[in-house]
């Protein structure tokens, strides 16, 4: 399925089901993503295909939340960027061996 057919869907399932029972729909997703990892961290049988499931079900809602919320590219990209840095930093920080200018 293409790109354009997906997000064709995934517009039609938040126009059946509506905005409510798909945000519901993402909150469930991105619990059963939680207890994969936790599945997979103690290593459980097919925890690695499971978690790839799961992650692929949270990766949808994010495009429906984007969708159903009105986020764009540009505004989920300037976060990112953000959180990335401010990831970098603590990294900096907790790793002396990073804070020298040859770092960068």
């Amino acid at each position: 399925m293409n790109d354009d057919k997906q997000h064709a869907v995934w517009r039609e399932s938040i126009e059946k089901y509506g905005k409510e029972t798909q945000s519901i729909v993402c909150m469930e997703e991105c619990s059963e993503l939680i207890q994969a990892v936790s599945k997979r961290l103690r290593g459980k049988p097919d925890a690695t295909d499971n978690l790839a499931e799961e992650m692929a079900d949270v990766t949808i809602c994010l495009y429906l939340l984007k969708e159903m919320y009105g986020i764009t590219d540009a505004q989920l990209n300037e976060w990112i960027a953000r959180k990335t840095a401010r990831q970098y930093e603590r990294i900096q920080t907790d790793d002396p061996f990073l804070k020298g200018e040859d770092a960068e």
